[in-house]
């Protein structure tokens, strides 16, 4: 069991809340084989009401050069399927979609930064599994 602290604030007409993780959750070794670990777990309820749980995390080695997507592409359905989903049915919240975010630093949520590396997917939930949503 893991303590989380939730922030909620209204954006753009949409209910945000935001789980920040620091060391409060142990996320597996993705295959890659990259270090990385869990930022924040952003909800939102979207004006369609449908629900988003954004999992957001720190993969410092993206920001090297060499480094692309391809190299951690797996990692990316991995994460939704082996540490997301089951955070999500192991607290009881049910969600619409989740989407995946990689960033070689710590960023602000919303914020623009021309610093930072990062990567993102989106899945939707459907039968209990992650089904990939291409941008």
């Amino acid at each position: 069991m893991f303590k989380r602290l939730t922030i909620f604030a209204a954006l753009g007409g949409a209910l945000c809340g935001a789980a920040m993780a620091g060391d409060l959750e142990e996320v597996p070794a993705v295959p890659s084989g990259f270090e990385l670990s869990l930022q924040e777990v952003v909800y939102e309820t979207r004006q369609d009401n449908s629900n988003v749980a954004r999992f957001r995390y720190i993969m410092p080695i993206i920001g090297q050069e060499g480094i692309t997507f391809d190299d951690v592409e797996p990692d990316f359905l991995f994460l939704c399927e082996v540490h997301a989903r089951r955070s999500l049915e192991n607290s009881g919240k049910t969600v619409d979609q989740i989407i995946i975010s990689l960033a070689d630093r710590e960023t602000e949520f919303g914020s623009v930064s021309h610093v930072a590396t990062q990567f993102f997917e989106a899945y939707s939930v459907e039968n209990g599994a992650c089904i990939w949503e291409g941008f």
